[in-house]
């Protein structure tokens, strides 16, 4: 069984005066334990989106998240704000896009991250 199971997300920014954008679409993929994966594409592509919507860090009226985000079988998009920052740090991290800045680039990532 998966780790992390990710089906059909979904990310669509409503904006003021404008059509909604959608900036990620159906996007599924799955986390074995253990497994290391990169999420890799071109600028403005949907990575970031995708993994802030992982997170629950997405601002939630300026969006419209739909799929299922599983993390060992717990549907993360149905837990509130409180729960999922529970869960931050313990159950699921992010390394932010600036690298220099959030790790010592004197420990290895693996420490920093199991840290």
């Amino acid at each position: 069984m998966a780790l992390l199971e990710v089906r059909d997300l979904a990310v669509v920014f409503r904006r003021r005066g404008a059509p909604p954008f959608t900036a990620v679409d159906k996007v599924s993929f799955d986390i074995d334990p253990g497994q290391t994966i990169g999420l890799v594409g071109e600028s403005g592509c949907g990575k970031s989106v995708t993994s802030l919507a992982i997170m629950g860090l997405l601002p939630r009226r300026s969006t419209v998240v739909s799929g299922s985000v599983r993390l060992d079988g717990v549907e993360l998009l149905a837990l509130s704000r409180r729960q999922m920052r529970d869960r931050r740090g313990v159950d699921l991290a992010m390394v932010f896009q600036d690298p220099l800045s959030a790790l010592n680039p004197l420990v290895s990532v693996g420490l920093q991250i199991s840290e």
